[in-house]
């Protein structure tokens, strides 16, 4: 998600790189006004150029949009609290759904009993009836 840094970090970025907005422009494929708009922050990037624009000024694409490395966004405690939610939520679901697994695998036992009971009960019946004849 870029957020008001975004123009900041790429003009940091640009010059770290050593390159001219022209520079960058020219390699993205996109006009300098792009770049000047951009570095600005009139323009906000939404798109697949993020990415380029990381790959070659080197830097990542989360420290081009928050400043920060993917690392340092991981160990934020809200970060690793939606973690821990989210593990918590899987295993409520995937116990559930093994106790509804369960249940399926008992009913099927059950209902495999019934229908041995009754291919048996049938056979038996049919074997009266041969008799009779």
């Amino acid at each position: 998600m870029q957020n008001d840094f975004f123009h900041t970090n790429l003009r940091r970025a640009r010059e770290l790189a050593g390159l001219s907005q022209a520079e960058l422009a020219d390699d993205l494929g996109v006009s300098r006004t792009t770049i000047v708009a951009l570095e600005s922050g009139r323009t906000h990037l939404f798109n697949k150029t993020v990415p380029l624009i990381a790959r070659r000024l080197g830097i990542s694409v989360e420290k081009l949009l928050c400043g920060r490395s993917a690392e340092d966004l991981c160990d934020e405690p809200s970060f690793l609290e939606r973690e821990n939610t989210l593990k918590e939520e899987f295993e409520r679901q995937r116990q559930a759904l093994q106790d509804k697994l369960d249940a399926e695998v008992r009913l099927n036992k059950v209902l495999q009993g019934n229908v041995d009971s009754l291919t048996q009960s049938n056979q038996y019946l049919l074997a009266q009836l041969r008799k009779e004849q």
